[in-house]
């Protein structure tokens, strides 16, 4: 099977890896990140902190796991299909608001007809949300130093998630 190395910013509380997932085709991103227990594994890791006061030791190392626990919100860099509406056919996109610890945003996520985002995470509990059009502001800066992040495509962790409205 041929396999892509794919890009990945991964986004915490306070902490955004970046790093290469291996994706096994025909796999999507989400496929992978679905599939494998609770750990990620990406090559060329680096760390960097949200915010410039935030100190971090170690920034580059060859091989990083990281702990889907600890996650938000994980937006590959090139989008390759990924967020094709064509991938969408049986699903419905509702425009939501959504706030997690760290980053308030509005995305559309996609679901099946006559299903609500809940009833979608009681289905699948666990699994990272795609969502398409991402704008998210990370909230958690005390001074004026917002980081916005605008992604065609990312994946949201189900577990980071505080609130949300669907329009």
């Amino acid at each position: 099977a041929m396999s892509d190395w794919r890009t990945l910013e991964i986004y915490s509380t306070f902490i955004q890896v970046t790093g290469e997932m291996e994706i096994v085709r025909p796999d999507r991103v989400s496929d992978a990140v679905n599939r494998f227990g609770d750990f990620l594994h990406l090559r060329n890791g680096r760390a960097e902190p949200l915010s410039v006061s935030y100190p971090i030791l170690s920034r580059t190392e060859p091989v990083v796991t990281v702990a889907k626990a600890g996650v938000v919100l994980i937006c590959p860099l090139d989008d390759a299909g990924d967020g094709n509406p064509a991938l969408w056919r049986e699903k419905v996109a509702h425009p939501a608001s959504i706030n997690t610890q760290a980053f308030s945003m509005f995305c559309d996520v996609h679901v099946e007809p006559r299903h609500t985002l809940q009833d979608h995470l009681e289905r699948f509990p666990g699994d990272f949300i795609p969502v398409t059009n991402v704008s998210a502001l990370w909230v958690t800066a005390i001074s004026s130093g917002t980081h916005a992040v605008q992604r065609q495509f990312a994946l949201l962790n189900p577990a980071a998630i505080l609130s949300f409205s669907l329009r």
